[in-house]
C-alpha cells in the first residue's frame, strides 16, 4: 500500500460538495493543492491539484470545517478507479482518500480560519501559480459511492 501526505491548502469546493452514497453514508469532496518539486521558468515551484473524497463523520467534520484557502496536511491513499462514460470509452479517476483517523490535520485556527474568511474576496487568487483557465470539465467528480463497491 502507498502512502500520500502532503501540506498545501484546499483550492475549490464545488457546488455539489456534499452528497450521499447509495448506501446512505455522507461524502465530501474538495480540491486539494501543494507545491511540487518541479520548478517553473522563474524557479517557483510548480502546483499539484487533486481531488480529495472523505466519507461518514469525516465527510460531515470537514464540511463543516473547510473552505476555499484553509491550510491542512493530508495523510492518505491515491485511490483510482476506472469508469465508462457516456460515449462508452474507458476512463480512470484518480483522487486522495485521507485515513479515517489522523488523515486531516487543520493548519490553522478557528479564530484564523474565521479571519482568513472574511477578508478572503472570491477574485482574490489564492496560489499564485495556479493555471489561469482550468477547465472543469476535464475534471469531473464521479458519483460519490462506498468502498466496498464498484465504481
Amino acid at each position: 500500500m502507498q502512502e500520500f501526505i502532503a501540506y498545501g491548502r484546499v483550492s475549490d469546493i464545488p457546488n455539489d460538495a456534499v452528497g450521499t452514497t447509495s448506501n446512505g453514508n455522507t461524502s465530501f469532496k474538495f480540491d486539494f493543492v501543494c507545491d511540487s518539486s518541479f520548478l517553473d521558468e522563474a524557479g517557483k515551484p510548480t502546483p499539484s491539484f487533486f481531488h480529495v473524497q472523505v466519507y461518514g463523520k469525516q465527510a460531515e467534520l470537514m464540511a463543516q470545517s473547510l473552505s476555499k484557502g484553509s491550510p491542512i496536511l493530508v495523510k492518505g491513499e491515491i485511490i483510482q478507479r476506472t469508469y465508462t462514460n457516456s460515449s462508452g470509452q474507458r476512463r480512470s479517476y484518480q483522487y486522495i482518500a485521507p485515513a479515517q483517523f489522523n488523515g486531516i490535520t487543520f493548519l490553522e485556527s478557528k479564530e484564523a480560519a474565521q479571519k482568513r474568511r472574511q477578508s478572503h474576496q472570491p477574485d482574490q487568487n489564492l496560489f499564485q501559480s495556479e493555471p489561469a483557465s482550468p477547465n472543469p470539465a476535464s475534471y469531473p467528480y464521479p458519483t460519490p459511492v462506498d468502498a466496498d463497491e464498484p465504481f
